[in-house]
């Protein structure tokens, strides 16, 4: 996905195709007691920029702009269908009117006074404005209240925007509001309050809400605007408002929760028992022998050696790229080829798991253990005679490392006619000659003057890495732009193949790409495809402009009807809930309705119409 990973986990990356993003957000509900409540807006580790808040009410069944969420399980921490919370407003001097003691200082709210917050008058009204203005930079403004001993609920609202921000140095370095509840003793309640990411495109006044319910114990509560470790940025904050629930909807929101917690706790016992029935079928298949023909490139199709031609169609399974276990891998890949009718299997991997050297910030990982798991993979899909695309899961320019994996992983599963090698996830960032021969790179470190200079092999040596083991497998070459741009192929940067079954050329996009005759389709007549990563998603990327970012449900049947079209080869983003453009809402394999179901439908035989080229 343009290089960015569209993933929503909350403990893990937010991942889409591509890079990997870990977005936490929690909501709870619980039953309320007496309690005090700290508010606090943060800018939180960005690397610069400003913040506003301006105090409107949303649909709180929506899920807060830009961040990742499940559309057929609503947070918890979220009303299903409020209407907006009557009352006035218990947090002092939201609307930033008074400053009695300095017109830089609101009333009431607190912030380190080295911090850049100020109050600024505004057009119509006052707001209270964050600036990052380096990277790394922590910005607060925070305020506590005491609540009444009747309040079993509260309904936070407000309106910010944003202006030049930019991630920190990863994607969790964003913009948010957090909510934790504490005891009398200031001591978070840890499984109360919650969190959300702001949309950090958001450049006009826009509203959100909230509800919480207050939980047992909780004495006060902490909430923050926050921009988390950006590169830069600022936030306005304009008319926040807390204001108690009426009995009613606190009651119904606590008669949810309790309803969401049973659900889930029988929802645990028939996982169990399917765990237990969906690993025995895959030792069952593990056992059986490998019905997989060898693939070679003949003009632009894949043939098996009797002459018959392949069309791949498949998923993406990913998490060996951020997991040194992965997660459902074997069982994904049954079902993906078993119930959904794929026949291959892209499957991300991370070179420092492969060789045990872990991913920060572990330092170490078991790597036959690892192995295992992709070797396992491999007598899965071919025991079904399908095949097997080995990814490495890397972006931006080659590196030695990349030729010291594909000397050992080439090596290790040479000439096994299931695999085919993706030697380079997404290339971006250097010129086509660089791309093919190698050459000087430099790439800019945030929060560092100078930047990393290094020399890429560049992809021929991949190749060239892959066939010095004796490999014959075909090997698969992504583009630049992320995989996305294939045009410098037919320009003179084609890569030479003497030895071996030939070369397949990737291309990656989403459903903000645009131009797809220029960046692949050109190549068609010439070369087999494969369209390695592809998808959308009904929740916008953050990292990309709302606006870019087609509805799926008018995109994705195009897309489908241009691979159908010319015969691309196409492996879907992705086969994990959390990993977005998500083909599957749970781990019961429900196909998510704006993406999964039209995969699985197409790979089941049925035809799309591809009405316009974007």
């Amino acid at each position: 996905m343009g290089g960015m990973r569209k993933f929503r986990h909350p403990e893990k990356p937010f991942h889409h195709g591509s890079h990997t993003r870990f977005i936490m957000i929690r909501s709870r509900l619980f039953p309320s007691n007496d309690c005090r409540l700290v508010l606090t807006a943060a800018l939180f580790f960005t690397l610069a920029g400003p913040v506003a808040l301006h105090a409107q009410n949303t649909d709180a069944t929506d899920t807060a702009p830009g961040v990742g969420g499940n559309p057929s399980k609503p947070s918890p921490g979220v009303a299903l269908k409020p209407a907006p919370a009557a009352g006035t407003s218990i947090l002092a001097n939201g609307d930033f009117s008074a400053a009695s003691q300095d017109p830089k200082k609101a009333d009431h709210w607190d912030w380190d006074e080295t911090s850049p917050v100020t109050l600024e008058k505004g057009d119509e009204k006052p707001f209270l404005r964050l600036v990052s203005k380096s990277p790394g930079q922590v910005v607060q403004a925070a305020q506590t209240v005491t609540l009444k001993p009747a309040v079993k609920g509260l309904e936070l609202t407000a309106s910010y925007r944003i202006a030049n921000f930019k991630f920190g140095t990863s994607f969790v370095k964003d913009m948010r509001f957090l909510v934790q509840f504490q005891d009398a003793g200031g001591q978070p309640i840890p499984t109360a309050g919650g969190g959300f990411v702001i949309d950090s495109h958001t450049k006009t006044w826009t509203g959100f809400s909230r509800r919480f319910l207050v939980p047992e114990g909780a004495a006060k509560v902490e909430i923050k605007a926050c921009i988390n470790q950006a590169a830069s940025g600022s936030l306005d904050l304009q008319e926040v408002r807390l204001v108690a629930l009426n009995p009613d909807d606190a009651a119904a929101m606590s008669a949810a929760a309790a309803a969401e917690i049973a659900k889930k706790e029988t929802v645990t016992a028939e996982t169990l028992k399917r765990k237990e029935t969906d690993a025995a079928a895959v030792r069952e298949i593990l056992a059986l022998p490998s019905r997989t023909q060898e693939l070679k490139v003949s003009g632009n199709k894949l043939l098996t050696p009797d002459g018959t031609t392949v069309w791949l169609q498949g998923i993406n399974v990913p998490s060996l790229e951020w997991s040194a276990k992965g997660e459902n891998i074997l069982q994904s890949v049954k079902v993906g080829i078993d119930d959904w009718k794929a026949n291959v299997v892209r499957l991300p991997v991370n070179d420092g798991f492969w060789f045990g050297r872990g991913k920060p910030p572990q330092t170490s990982n078991d790597p036959e253990a690892y192995r295992q798991v992709v070797d396992d993979a491999v007598r899965m899909v071919a025991a079904r005679g399908a095949w097997l695309i080995l990814d490495l899961h890397r972006f931006g320019a080659p590196e030695q490392g990349a030729v010291d994996f594909w000397k050992d992983a080439a090596a290790r599963y040479k000439n096994h006619p299931a695999v085919l090698f993706d030697v380079f996830n997404e290339p971006t960032g250097i010129t086509w000659e660089i791309w093919q021969k190698g050459g000087e790179v430099k790439v800019k470190q945030k929060g560092k003057p100078e930047p990393r200079v290094f020399q890429s092999p560049g992809m021929q040596a991949l190749v060239d890495a892959v066939r010095g083991t004796g490999a014959k497998n075909i090997i698969v070459a992504g583009g630049l732009g992320y995989a996305y741009d294939l045009s410098g192929i037919l320009t003179g940067h084609a890569l030479e193949d003497k030895t071996g079954n030939g070369i397949m050329y990737a291309t990656h996009f989403y459903n903000w790409h645009r131009g797809w005759q220029k960046n692949f389709l050109d190549l068609a007549d010439k070369y087999p495809l494969l369209v390695g990563e592809t998808g959308a998603d009904i929740n916008k990327m953050s990292f990309i402009p709302a606006k870019n970012q087609e509805d799926p449900y008018t995109w994705v049947p195009d897309a489908i009807g241009l691979m159908q079209k010319y015969r691309l080869n196409w492996t879907a983003f992705s086969m994990h809930p959390k990993a977005t453009p998500v083909l599957i809402t749970n781990w019961a394999y429900e196909p998510s309705p704006f993406w999964g179901a039209f995969v699985k439908e197409a790979l089941g035989g049925k035809q799309f119409e591809m009405k316009k080229l974007r």
